[in-house]
């Protein structure tokens, strides 16, 4: 916003009379104004009140404000937004030439005062003391014989002008007048960017919704972090909780990812990360529950291209986040029994058992399971094999692994046991299985199927920690099945174990 506006007065050294003011009553009517200015339903009505108590107060014939809406390198383009004037004789909104319009910068003249309002000035013009020219003539064929004008500033940029037009005097507004003007701009200017902000606040909001997200501001000059109505919601803030402090914010964070963002955050600052990042994050809220969000972090910079805040959203991923999981998981288990598949195998070494690697393990086959799946069909022998799996899992801790390895063949991944103890493990299952019949339902109508299986077991120790002990544990326990195979089925034996 630029400081105190300089004055700029475009007569030539004959100075005319100053406008005739009562201070008192300008006062009151910029009271007046600026109250119903701010308590507007909508910002354009509360300009027109304004202008309709400085109009009178000042005596002009108008006072107008133009938009700036292009600003061309040979041309302005405007539009004539808003004016008041106490007759028609003086009323010039309703006429064409004023919609709209453009401006050529060709007038050295007006060039120079469009320069001026840009930089922040205001100007007092009376016609009749003015050098000859397109500007001159151009207000008096507005028969304009004193003007005074003031641009007005929103966030910074010239948005448009305020001015004074007086068709019967030939005066200065310097001084209280020009004063009344400014102070007149800067409520309208206020009006338009707390309009502007709470639409973009509503906006934000219904954003909020729609999208299921928070926005976020973090001024890199103070540290102070700006948050939408909704973000602070979700952080168990009041709606009007006037400031979020920004190390509070990132105590909700997981440790973990708290310690990821500010490096990715100093990173970001630094220059060695891109202008925008995204990062999944575990956040503590309001109902101190982690709940998974996506952070999408985009640095703003100023007009010079320096680092002035970073900006972004934060997104409810918690749903993704659990579908995610419902997919590893799903990917990791064997569709028909629910046992680990091999990717689930690998996934169990690296989660649970010590060193990544199981210190015994127990290969098991059904017996003649071709027979079976022959006799009674692949949907009892598909059933067969879910309630095989429900009835070994009963014997197993939580930490150990239950893997289909691929047709009637499992694995059992066992961690800390003796040898004795994976030998009565196996020979407990091998029983669990031999001594009760299966019970198969068929339908609603039809008696259950009692169905008779055995299995045979190989049992295998690690015996040391080299990468490929895995397979020669696998290749020990396959060597005892298949003995035990030979041996007749239903039974279990071992190889490298103390028996």
């Amino acid at each position: 916003m630029p400081g105190q506006p300089a004055r700029t007065v475009t007569s030539p050294p004959s100075v005319p009379a100053p406008v005739p003011l009562d201070i008192a009553a300008c006062l009151a009517a910029l009271s007046r104004g600026g109250k119903s200015l701010m308590s507007a339903e909508h910002w354009a009505d509360g300009v027109d009140r304004l202008l309709a108590e400085i109009g009178p107060a000042t005596g002009a014939s108008r006072v107008w404000v133009f938009q700036l809406l292009e600003l061309q390198p040979d041309a302005v383009i405007q539009d004539y937004v808003f004016e008041w004037a106490p007759s028609d004789r003086y009323r010039q909104l309703n006429q064409r030439r004023f919609r709209f319009f453009s401006s050529s910068l060709e007038d050295p003249v007006y060039r120079r005062l469009v320069e001026e309002r840009q930089a922040g000035k205001c100007h007092d013009v009376c016609v009749p003391t003015m050098s000859p020219g397109p500007f001159r003539a151009n207000l008096e064929s507005q028969a304009i014989r004193s003007m005074a004008t003031v641009p007005i500033f929103v966030n910074g940029f010239w948005w448009g002008t305020l001015g004074i037009d007086d068709c019967e005097r030939a005066v200065s507004w310097e001084g209280p007048g020009l004063d009344l003007l400014e102070a007149a701009g800067q409520l309208i200017a206020a009006a338009l960017y707390r309009y502007q902000l709470t639409h973009r606040s509503r906006q934000i909001e219904l954003f909020h919704k729609v999208a299921d997200c928070g926005v976020w501001e973090v001024s890199l000059r103070n540290g102070r972090i700006w948050c939408s109505q909704g973000l602070k919601q979700v952080l168990g803030y009041p709606e009007t909780y006037p400031r979020v402090p920004l190390r509070r914010l990132f105590a909700r964070l997981h440790p973990e990812d708290r310690a990821t963002l500010w490096s990715r955050l100093r990173r970001l600052r630094s220059g060695a990360e891109p202008a925008q990042f995204r990062l999944d994050v575990r956040l503590r809220l309001a109902d101190s529950s982690w709940i998974w969000h996506e952070i999408i972090a985009e640095m703003q910079c100023n007009e010079l291209g320096h680092p002035v805040a970073v900006a972004g959203l934060l997104l409810d991923i918690s749903r993704r986040k659990r579908d995610e999981e419902q997919a590893l998981a799903a990917s990791q288990l064997d569709a028909l029994t629910g046992a680990l598949n091999r990717r689930g195998m690998a996934q169990h070494l690296e989660a649970v058992a010590p060193a990544r690697l199981p210190r015994h393990l127990i290969l098991l086959d059904i017996d003649y399971f071709k027979q079976v799946n022959d006799t009674h069909g692949h949907l009892v022998g598909d059933a067969l094999l879910q309630l095989l799996v429900q009835r070994i899992r009963h014997e197993l801790r939580p930490a150990d692994g239950l893997v289909r390895l691929g047709g009637e063949e499992f694995a059992i991944l066992l961690g800390d046991i003796q040898d004795d103890q994976a030998l009565a493990l196996a020979e407990r299952l091998r029983r669990q299985v031999a001594e009760t019949p299966f019970r198969v339902a068929m339908s609603a109508d039809a008696p259950p199927l009692m169905v008779a299986m055995t299995i045979s077991l190989g049992v295998a120790r690690r015996c040391d920690d080299r990468p490929d002990a895995l397979e020669q544990m696998m290749a020990q326990a396959d060597r005892a099945l298949y003995a035990a195979k030979r041996t007749g089925r239903n039974c279990t034996l071992a190889d490298g174990l103390d028996a």
